[in-house]
């Protein structure tokens, strides 16, 4: 799971959607981490959710930056 340069200086702007839902965009001030995004949406992350950033999977820890799409998605497991 990579990691960025924090500049916490500067505000972004970043989507947050959860597959199947309304994109939300939202401004981050300071923290930039995913957690902060979907908090800022308004979002909880489901123990049965995988994150993706940009189409990355990532992790709550995971620092944003300006432009980024942070996408929820159902954990499918399973086998043949």
């Amino acid at each position: 799971m990579g990691r960025r340069k924090k500049n916490e200086d500067a505000e972004i702007m970043v989507k947050v959607a959860r597959t199947g839902s309304k994109v939300v965009e939202v401004a981050l001030n300071g923290g930039r981490e995913v957690r902060d995004a979907l908090n800022a949406a308004g979002i909880s992350k489901k123990e049965s959710e995988e994150i993706s950033v940009n189409g990355e999977e990532v992790d709550m820890d995971y620092e944003l930056e300006e432009g980024d799409r942070v996408v929820l998605t159902k954990n499918i497991e399973g086998g043949l």
